[in-house]
């Protein structure tokens, strides 16, 4: 198995909100090599400007604790991935975040991990909602 999480997953997480057991037990799955685990960089970059602006140590400190689960970063290294995210954006208009996370769970063949907001709603992409 194979799981891409969004932002809001991962934030439901670190606030303690509904759907936090959920990720954390997929995040010991992924830390434990029982499954895959990926995360966009550009869903790594929203969790992190989200924390720098309440704080940047904080932000450091809950990147730094995100990826020691071995969550890896999934950095666009082929044309296919960005051009598909800017599809999806421009098909659904979802905002982009949202668009790289579901384009790199498609991409990968893996689950989405996501909320329970509408932004994906319509896609062609396999969501697990937390």
């Amino acid at each position: 198995m194979k799981y891409v999480f969004d932002t809001e997953a991962i934030l439901k997480f670190y606030l303690g909100e509904d759907g936090a057991p959920t990720v954390l037990e997929l995040l010991r799955q992924v830390h434990d090599k029982k499954v895959k685990g990926y995360i966009s960089v550009i869903n790594l970059t929203e969790f992190y400007y989200i924390l720098y602006r309440k704080s940047p140590e904080i932000a450091k400190e809950k990147v730094n604790n995100l990826l020691s689960f071995k969550l890896g970063p999934h950095e666009i290294k082929d044309n296919d991935l960005w051009r598909e995210a800017g599809k999806f954006k421009a098909i659904y208009n979802i905002p982009l975040a949202d668009a790289f996370a579901a384009a790199t769970a498609n991409h990968l063949k893996a689950t989405l991990v996501a909320g329970k907001d509408a932004d994906f709603e319509g896609l062609d992409v396999e969501i697990m909602r937390v």
